[in-house]
């Protein structure tokens, strides 16, 4: 143990995850779902719960494939009629986030 070197492995913080998420991801994956811009809102006391859904995760892959689950929610509630923009809200978020 004495000639072991502890090394740090760096992680994304929660602010810089949910920076990435809204400004990178979001659009991207909207693009990719045939959305356009004005078609999801999410609160900003969303970002949290959307960051972090199972607990910590050092990278972003988790906060991808979540996005892109709420993604797919909207794009399949528009094909079925239910609206044309949806705002995820506390109250509502149960509704669009996906279930693991």
């Amino acid at each position: 143990m004495d000639r072991l070197e502890p090394i740090q492995m760096p992680s994304y913080t929660d602010e810089e995850k949910i920076t990435i998420g809204r400004d990178y991801i979001l659009p991207k994956t909207m693009e990719e779902m045939g959305l356009e811009k004005g078609q999801i809102k999410i609160d900003p006391d969303v970002w949290p719960k959307i960051v972090r859904p199972l607990g910590y995760d050092a990278g972003i892959r988790t906060l991808e494939r979540t996005i892109n689950g709420i993604c797919r929610k909207v794009a399949k509630m528009i094909v079925e009629g239910k609206g044309t923009q949806f705002h995820v809200t506390t109250a509502n978020m149960k509704e669009f986030l996906p279930s693991w």
